[in-house]
């Protein structure tokens, strides 16, 4: 028998918290070794997808949309850039950013690496009524709140 650790074994959301981790870390493991299939790391796909979605936004928009900083953000954009696969302009109003867009060649791409993560999702949610699925949403919905204000009120 395994060794209990009161502080986190008495947590009635505890054993709820470990499937949630191990969900997340075997998704991450799956989505990652399909997108290698297409050459792009996870982190590059997430640029891709945050990008297509709303083509010329600035790279803080960016960064913002994949709350990481814009450091981050910019070695990405350029490793992209590098590749072929994105673009990046100034933006009109305002001469100190640069606004984002996929090349035609980054547009291919992300067709391909979006097939990829959308059968990744499926496979996950397969078993799911959409009842289920519905309610696990509201749930997490909750939960990255609950996070949130934490992060907000805690910050050193």
């Amino acid at each position: 028998m395994p060794n209990r650790i009161n502080d986190l074994d008495d947590l009635a959301g505890y054993s709820a918290w470990i499937e949630v981790v191990k969900a997340y870390a075997r998704c991450q493991r799956l989505l990652t070794r399909e997108l290698d299939g297409v050459g792009l790391s996870t982190a590059q796909h997430e640029v891709l997808v945050a990008v297509a979605r709303d083509e010329g936004l600035s790279q803080k928009q960016v960064a913002a949309r994949l709350l990481v900083t814009k450091s981050n953000v910019t070695a990405l954009l350029d490793r992209l850039e590098k590749s072929g696969w994105v673009t990046r302009t100034p933006h009109p109003e305002d001469a100190r950013s640069r606004c984002v867009f996929l090349t035609p060649a980054g547009r291919r791409l992300f067709k391909r690496a979006v097939k990829k993560h959308a059968a990744v999702v499926q496979l996950m949610t397969q078993r799911l009524r959409p009842a289920e699925l519905s309610m696990l949403q509201g749930v997490m919905k909750t939960v990255v709140a609950d996070l949130d204000m934490a992060l907000k009120t805690s910050r050193r």
